[in-house]
């Protein structure tokens, strides 16, 4: 069995890392650390507040230093905003620190997820369904040579709320899991 203390979950804004990271820890008995909801936790603010008062660099310095937080946890699924392994190098930590998946999605699937998604996000905010499909393609095109760094990539559009694929997903991953050594 693998003995390894993390899994870290990363992927666009609205690839559904939050709802597959409980699938994860349930499956492993792990507990889930989401570090957008950390960090408001911790400064008592929102990502969205935080962006508007304070700006997208000092909001990533914040999330960069909650990732490092929440990667001094042992036994949890961490999901990532969706720039955390973008900036300060923070893939290269999260790859030696713990078994990262990549929750990959194409872009118009994102854009409608986003599109119509309860929380809105602070860099998604106030685009129609065109300039929002325009900037999910830019972005994902610049975040995804990071994202690919992780050590299994999935596609995101196979996870619903119940899915059999979930279920052959978490046997794949145990045996990844289970024949690697970090």
């Amino acid at each position: 069995m693998w003995r390894g203390n993390s899994i870290v979950l990363v992927g666009f804004s609205g690839a559904g890392k939050s709802t597959i990271a409980n699938k994860i820890a349930s499956h492993f008995h792990f507990s889930v650390l989401d570090t957008d909801k950390m960090l408001e936790d911790k400064y008592r603010i929102s990502v969205f507040d935080i962006f508007e008062k304070y700006g997208e660099e000092v909001f990533r310095q914040l999330e960069y230093t909650t990732l490092v937080e929440a990667l001094q946890q042992k036994n949890v699924v961490i999901a990532t905003g969706g720039g955390t392994p973008c900036f300060f190098d923070a893939m290269k930590l999260i790859n030696k620190a713990a078994f990262s998946i990549y929750i990959e999605m194409a872009p118009k699937s994102l854009a409608q997820r986003l599109l119509h998604a309860k929380k809105i996000r602070p860099l998604t905010k106030n685009k129609t369904e065109d300039e929002l499909f325009s900037y999910v393609t830019e972005q994902l095109a610049l975040r995804e040579p990071f994202y690919k760094q992780a050590h299994l990539t999935v596609k995101g559009e196979n996870f619903k709320s119940t899915c059999t694929p979930c279920h052959s997903f978490l046997s794949t991953l145990e045996r990844e899991l289970n024949n690697m050594s970090l």
